[in-house]
């Protein structure tokens, strides 16, 4: 339930930007940016994880960018177990 309460996020903000003027359209661009360059921070900062989880780093860039810390906490909560810590 949390991975699609982003997509609610992410829609909304295209939604105001497309269909809304005024505040509510700068809202809408506001937060479509903040989400973009926030999740950009995330993948930066949390490389590491994903290449200790191995896979694409191409997949775990797309999946930071749409759902942030709902794609990489799981994963760096698995390799925690996973190593004893």
């Amino acid at each position: 339930m949390q991975k699609q309460s982003v997509w609610v996020i992410w829609i909304g903000a295209v939604l105001a930007m497309l269909l809304a003027t005024g505040l509510l359209a700068t809202i809408g661009l506001w937060t479509f940016w903040l989400l973009v360059i926030a999740h950009f921070a995330e993948f930066v900062v949390k490389r590491d994880v994903f290449a200790r989880a191995g896979g694409s780093m191409g997949h775990h860039f797309v999946q930071t960018m749409i759902y942030g810390l709902f794609h990489w906490r799981p994963i760096e909560e698995q390799l925690k177990d996973a190593s004893g810590d």
